[in-house]
């Protein structure tokens, strides 16, 4: 009997249950209401008892389960045995779930005219993934998905733990954090189909806003949260790399923002009430379509940490389809009751603004789009190709310098500046703007997105110094991350320097005023190249991680960094060559040829004897300058091993040579000549790229201030 399953699959009769009486409830059938909403609070109860038993078998290294077994290891500390619940897809979907549900509760709270509607949005949501679930189910036993693997009620001693990649404090917030965003982006979609269905295109707006504020913040602060952990973990000295799965998060949340500013013009003025709820809709279909795109498997071959292929591509295609559906069914059915106020004839408008605020966003949005979908439609030519960094980073340039135009138009629309303070602020901005760059960089789209920061910065402190009230301090705030977040992105991109040195072992390199020493290489479990740093006449010893992930079987290099107010140096081991060992040792292959502590050396392939029998003894056929040598390995039949080396025959000889790694697979071995008395063994060396990340801490500011915004906006609502 599996518990796991048999509390999800309760969970998804009674999901279809709730849905089938909240259905009954639209015509004001005040009992199926408080049946839906009793059974929707029984499979709540269903969900956490999902995910407190999938947190018990991490935490009691319960093996039989497969998610557990692939997941999770016996000596995994206990924070990470926790993130690993949403390592994969099982888990991942189940977080999603009970954020959902936990959602859905407290929306329910304060019963209206749109209740029963959003709960059964929000039910309907819930039986997808409970449906994925059990498709994928994080409780499968391992016996029942690989039989020829495991025997029944087999239970391994340990698992395989988790990629080294994701063995990182960031682990255990950013994931559930995205989750958070991807789960509460249902309740505006949810008030979108009852404003609908009940015919009320306004009051949706002030009830669902809250939602989306929230919704926006934490998958905002997911974003910004995998931007810093890509620094800081994954070596290649960026914070985004334009990556399927980074852009599946940007794309809604895009979407998002210019939902905000559609509601504000909504409440304020009475527009934008058709696009507000296609941009609703839009909203949490993208969260699922950017859902289908990496956890499907989908975009596996043009991702870097895209989930692998999957069985679930049809189970989410099947979700967009519906969701899609539904909503244009509805909105094409009522798009003729929808009506909005219109536009005012002049052109230079606070809403006109931030209508073209709004279309920027979207437009960005919708490329973004169109470069993480291209290897999907150019494989139905059966030529899949994915467009490059460059394609993204030369669409964002112009897209940002017309965001950060938007933004200061929308300010002048709305109050008048003194004419001197303006005169002062634009000549400020632009000696402030080319000094910032002149350098570094004479990149007109650097020079002028940043006089514009430098404007935009101007304006807010203008703005601040007169009002400081909380409607205006949200957006001020917010809009003042924005420009700073693009001056970090200038001059850590345009501004950054990046050298190659190569390091022999016990000599030192210079960088600017800082002296590295390479010490050596510290194998172990997890292996680290080791080094000192001197600067100013301090020296520290360093370590950075470097060796094969066996889960993902890809070389792991972790970065060392060293932050300064001027910015970070970013130090990366990109290649160590143990040369000492490399002299004299080599794993060889059938019929290759290699060089040996001065011998040519040929491996020929594998001797055995008494195969099976007591005293196994397995030989590797070598020549060794001409000659024959058979080194070999006995195994005895309790499955200890001894070497049998051979000597090299030579006048004054004392070498041996012997082998290890045998891999009969692969047809290789590990061959190793101990070497002569008066050999010139070549010392290790490692090849470091050291890049300098000017003002990259002005990045993270930013994205500080963007979501310190977005948390006075909440406050403000609060009130």
């Amino acid at each position: 009997m599996n518990t796991g399953n048999i509390i999800l699959s309760t969970a998804f009769m009674l999901s279809l249950a709730s849905v089938f009486f909240m259905l009954r409830s639209f015509r004001d059938e005040n009992k199926s209401f408080l049946a839906g909403q009793r059974i929707f609070y029984i499979t709540s109860i269903l969900i956490f008892f999902a995910v407190l038993l999938l947190f018990n078998s991490f935490m009691n290294n319960e093996f039989q389960y497969a998610y557990v077994l692939n997941n999770s290891s016996i000596s995994m500390p206990i924070a990470y045995k926790i993130a690993a619940m949403w390592a994969g897809n099982e888990g991942s979907f189940l977080i999603w779930l009970l954020m959902l549900n936990i959602c859905g509760i407290i929306v329910i709270r304060k019963t209206d005219e749109f209740t029963s509607i959003l709960l059964t949005s929000v039910a309907v949501v819930q039986i997808f993934i409970l449906l994925i679930l059990l498709v994928k189910s994080p409780f499968a036993y391992i016996w029942n998905l690989s039989p020829h693997e495991y025997k029944l009620f087999e239970i391994p001693g340990d698992g395989a733990g988790m990629s080294s990649l994701l063995m990182d404090p960031w682990m255990i917030l950013h994931p559930p954090i995205l989750f958070l965003g991807y789960a509460s982006s249902t309740i505006p979609f949810g008030y979108a189909i009852a404003a609908l269905i009940r015919g009320e295109y306004d009051s949706w707006v002030k009830k669902s806003y809250p939602w989306l504020i929230f919704s926006m913040f934490t998958l905002g602060v997911g974003i910004f949260m995998g931007g810093y952990w890509a620094y800081k973990v994954l070596g290649w000295g960026g914070y985004w790399g334009w990556d399927p799965v980074e852009n599946s998060s940007l794309i809604p949340w895009l979407v998002s923002v210019a939902l905000m500013h559609g509601f504000m013009l909504q409440s304020k003025k009475e527009l934008l009430k058709k696009t507000n709820i296609i941009m609703a809709l839009s909203y949490f279909i993208l969260v699922f379509f950017s859902t289908l795109l990496t956890r499907s498997g989908a975009l596996s071959n043009f991702s870097s940490h895209s989930f692998g292929k999957s069985n679930l591509l049809y189970f989410l295609l099947a979700n967009v389809i519906f969701f899609l559906a539904v909503s244009i069914f509805l909105f094409s059915k009522k798009y003729k009751q929808i009506k909005s106020k219109k536009f005012s004839s002049d052109i230079f408008t606070f809403e006109g603004m931030i209508v073209y605020g709004i279309i920027i966003l979207l437009l960005f949005s919708g490329i973004i789009l169109f470069g993480t979908v291209m290897p999907i439609m150019t494989g139905f030519l059966n030529n899949p190709v994915a467009v490059t960094e460059n394609f993204y980073n030369n669409i964002s340039a112009p897209f940002g310098l017309m965001i950060l135009s938007f933004i200061i138009l929308s300010m002048f629309s709305s109050r008048k500046y003194p004419r001197r303070k303006i005169i002062i602020t634009v000549s400020f901005s632009i000696i402030a703007g080319i000094l910032f760059n002149i350098f570094s960089t004479l990149n007109p789209f650097a020079i002028v997105s940043s006089i514009l920061s430098f404007f935009l910065l101007s304006i807010i402190y203008i703005d601040l110094q007169k009002n400081r009230n909380l409607n205006i301090l949200s957006s001020r705030i917010a809009h003042l991350g924005v420009a700073i977040f693009i001056l970090g992105v200038i001059s850590s991109n345009l501004h950054s320097s990046s050298e190659q040195k190569t390091i022999v072992l016990g000599e030192t390199a210079q960088t600017g005023n800082i002296s590295i020493t390479l010490k050596g290489y510290k194998e172990e479990e997890k292996s680290h190249v080791m080094i000192s740093i001197s600067e100013n006449g301090q020296t520290k010893d360093a370590q950075m991680a470097y060796y094969m992930d066996p889960k993902t079987e890809s070389l792991y290099r972790e970065p060392f960094i060293i932050k300064k107010i001027t910015g970070d140096i970013y130090i990366t081991p990109q290649e160590y060559n143990f040369a000492s060992l490399n002299y004299s040792y080599a794993t060889m292959h059938e019929k290759e040829e290699q060089n040996l502590s001065g011998y040519k050396v040929k491996f020929y392939g594998f001797i055995s004897n008494n195969m099976g029998a007591q005293g196994m003894v397995i030989r590797a056929d070598l020549m060794i300058d001409g000659k024959k040598y058979f080194p070999g390995i006995k195994i005895s039949n309790t499955g200890e091993t001894e070497k049998m080396d051979q000597r090299i025959s030579g006048e004054g000889t004392d070498q041996m040579v012997s082998i290890d790694n045998l891999n009969a697979n692969h047809k290789s071995v590990g061959v190793f000549i101990t070497p002569k008395k008066d050999a010139v063994i070549p010392p290790d060396y490692v090849i470091l790229e050291i890049s300098h990340k000017r003002l990259i801490w002005v990045v993270w500011l930013g994205t500080i201030l963007i979501a310190a915004g977005f948390v006075l906006a909440m406050v403000r609502l609060k009130k």
